[in-house]
């Protein structure tokens, strides 16, 4: 039920990390209990508003919710933010749902020449009289009074707060809400750095960090959590800011779905299913062994985790770091578990465990470096021991789309009976069905081994499932989302048993197949979002929330370099080459559509097989630089691998032989492609010539 009062009604505010899924039916029955009539959706955050808003539209109108789009433009402001009768719409509306983009053209649309318009007039008189006025991403920043308008979580902490845009950038939201400041795509986005020096500097006392496809709502001085994950709440009365610029004694609550916050009080108040966690044998006992960014996706929430499922007795405390080498600072994050203060608790909901932690202690240090260095934020986790019958498959496609030939060839590595795991896929079953139904009308056997992010921990102490792995032909992991993936088998940080059986099966011979995302998760290092034009126009980091590439830790597998798919179609050299110079790696492997590559045991020999095969970027970590300002293709070799053909990773040699004229065509395709990505990033004679010299470069020293 909706809190509601007999006296004056209280404002509703429905603030949306982001990402906001159409199969959400719980946050999408939350908005419609609080919107009585027509939900009037406003797109001016976004650079295409008409689109957006009408996809908008179809998601409340497929969960019964009246929805109409209001022409209320970032671009038509002048006129729209006065039009009577787009005024009085709002004043008669049921609720109002701001869209995603920037924040700013939100304020700047309702809000001109300093003065409130009556557009932004209607929107509060109708929200003071208990009216809902929700939004997602930039439309729940701009709800608080302070509003975060960039920077990442790294160069806040590093760097502070700097209007002129090399640090944390903020501005005045429309403060709707009055209980403190928000971000948004928070725990995905590794954005709890970027929060903490945002309200310390606006001098507020609570912040709030929503996560993607989770809401808080807001009923007066109540507010609740539902969704996907959750919202992290930071409490700034008791924290101290020092001189080095540290922030300590922070008290951190991460609040799940079903969980409430009182707000006039600033107390959480843990959904009634709750129970606190108790210390068990399987209880974490020391710091997390696999060592990750910062502020990478989810890293807090995976140390918050362990705490949560720690034995205090012998584990209080955990951390990560970062580094800004720009600035030469190393950044340090620090959790605390307080005795007789910090609540761990748990609940098992169809199947799953959420977790709440309610006051825990965050610290951030920043400390000087006396000269620049790159911190690694990757562990190598389990370093296999393979037979020589094992192999491990990456193929840069799902095989349903492959032509014949590389079918056939990829029927060679799939014994029966196939286990299936649809790991990093966000709909498993589905997933699953579909690898199921295609490998049986292959005529090979197969089943599912369900192991996904909601069951990991079950599926760690199923015993027989654990054997069943080690008994299969071959295992293959779906496509999907690497991050899903990584966060599965790595839960909490560390190596899950289910990890180990893999690991284990494929040490004595199984092959280890996987698809797309899953075959660039298997690295040490992955590229986890972000394409060529974002590589090339603003590099690569390991911060979750910076622009740009994301280059994040992997399973560990493959230790030779790092893996893309999709490499052809989706004109990933670009990226593939940024991530490998920022990370310091000698080679890239650009897997092909429906195409795959093959490492044999222990060998140190790869083959390429399919209907395409492989680019292999080589690269001299001292020479190749591929920085915003100083770009250098010395030390950069291309070659394609055709399907057949063998390349040794110690030697850096390939099959002899002129290449096809199939071969050729493929790398002067990818080399045009870098070219046209090139060119749409980096327009004006000076970066035109910078990329015609690396084109040229590449061109040159390409070999096959």
């Amino acid at each position: 039920m909706v809190p509601h009062s007999s006296a004056t009604p209280a404002p509703r505010l429905a603030l949306i990390g982001g990402r906001l899924e159409r199969d959400n039916d719980a946050l999408f029955r939350a908005l419609g209990e609080r919107c009585p009539g027509t939900m009037l959706v406003l797109s001016m955050a976004s650079g295409y508003p008409e689109e957006v808003g009408a996809e908008l539209v179809e998601d409340f109108r497929e969960h019964g919710i009246d929805a109409e789009h209001l022409p209320l433009y970032h671009e038509n402001r002048e006129q729209s933010a006065f039009d009577p009768a787009l005024v009085a719409r709002l004043r008669s509306a049921g609720g109002v749902f701001f869209s995603g983009g920037d924040q700013a053209r939100i304020v700047a649309t309702l809000v001109q020449g300093g003065v409130e318009t009556p557009a932004l007039a209607a929107i509060r008189a109708f929200n003071a009289a208990g009216g809902l006025v929700a939004g997602t991403s930039a439309g729940a920043a701009m709800q608080s009074r302070h509003m975060i308008l960039g920077g990442t979580s790294l160069h806040a902490v590093s760097r502070g707060v700097d209007a002129g845009g090399d640090g944390l950038q903020l501005g005045s939201g429309l403060g709707f809400f009055r209980h403190g400041i928000v971000d948004q795509h928070f725990l995905q986005r590794g954005r709890i750095g970027r929060l903490a020096v945002a309200a310390q500097h606006c001098g507020e006392a609570l912040a709030f960090g929503v996560d993607e496809n989770t809401a808080l709502f807001v009923d007066g001085d109540e507010a609740l959590v539902l969704g996907e994950t959750g919202v992290v709440v930071l409490d700034l009365r008791s924290a101290r800011a020092e001189a080095d610029g540290a922030l300590r004694d922070i008290r951190m609550s991460y609040l799940d779905s079903g969980d409430r916050f009182d707000l006039a009080l600033r107390r959480a108040l843990p959904a009634p299913d709750k129970r606190r966690v108790r210390v068990t044998r399987a209880s974490f006992r020391r710091p997390a062994p696999v060592r990750r960014h910062a502020f990478g996706a989810y890293a807090v929430h995976d140390l918050l985790l362990r705490l949560i499922e720690g034995d205090p007795a012998f584990y209080r405390r955990d951390d990560a770091s970062a580094v800004d080498t720009a600035y030469a600072n190393r950044v340090r994050v620090e959790l605390e578990r307080l005795p007789r203060r910090s609540r761990a608790l748990r609940a098992r909901r169809n199947g799953e465990i959420r977790y709440s932690g309610l006051d825990f202690r965050l610290h951030l240090s920043r400390i000087a470096l006396a000269t620049p260095v790159t911190l690694s934020e990757t562990t190598t986790v389990l370093r296999p021991d393979p037979s020589p019958d094992a192999r491990l498959v990456l193929l840069g496609s799902a095989p349903m789309g492959w032509g014949a030939a590389g079918s056939a060839q990829l029927r060679e590595h799939l014994r029966a009976p196939v286990g299936v795991l649809a790991t990093a896929s966000g709909e498993p079953d589905a997933m699953a069905r579909r690898y199921l139904d295609w490998l049986a009308q292959q005529g090979i056997p197969a089943e599912l081994i369900d192991v996904s992010l909601s069951n990991i921990e079950r599926a760690g102490r199923d015993r027989a499932l654990l054997a069943r792995i080690g008994s299969m032909g071959s295992l293959l992991f779906t496509g999907g989302d690497q991050r899903r993936l990584t966060e599965t088998l790595l839960h909490c940080a560390e190596a899950t048993p289910v990890l180990h059986a893999v690991v284990s099966a494929y040490e004595h011979g199984t092959p280890l197949l996987a698809v797309v995302a899953a075959a660039a998760a298997l690295a040490d290092r992955m590229i986890a979002g972000g394409d060529s034009e974002d590589a090339l126009r603003d590099g690569s980091s390991g911060d979750a929330g910076a622009e740009g590439i994301v280059v994040e830790r992997g399973i560990g597998l493959l230790g030779h370099g790092l893996v893309d798919q999709n490499f052809l179609e989706r004109h990933r050299l670009g990226r593939l080459l940024v991530a490998c110079v920022a990370q310091r790696v000698r080679y890239g492997f650009g897997l092909c559509e429906g195409s795959g590559m093959v490492l044999h045991g222990g060998e140190r020999v790869l083959r390429a097989f399919g209907d395409r095969g492989l680019v292999v970027a080589q690269l001299d970590p001292a020479r190749a630089r591929l920085g915003r300002n100083d770009w250098s293709p010395d030390g950069i070799t291309l070659r394609v691998l055709e399907p057949g053909q063998a390349f040794h990773l110690d030697t850096a040699a390939g099959d002899s032989g002129h290449p096809s004229a199939a071969g050729a065509a493929l790398l002067e395709r990818v080399i045009a492609d870098l070219a046209s990505d090139l060119a749409a990033v980096r327009p004006g004679p000076t970066p035109a010539h910078d990329a015609a010299a690396l084109v040229d470069a590449l061109r040159g020293g390409a070999v096959h």
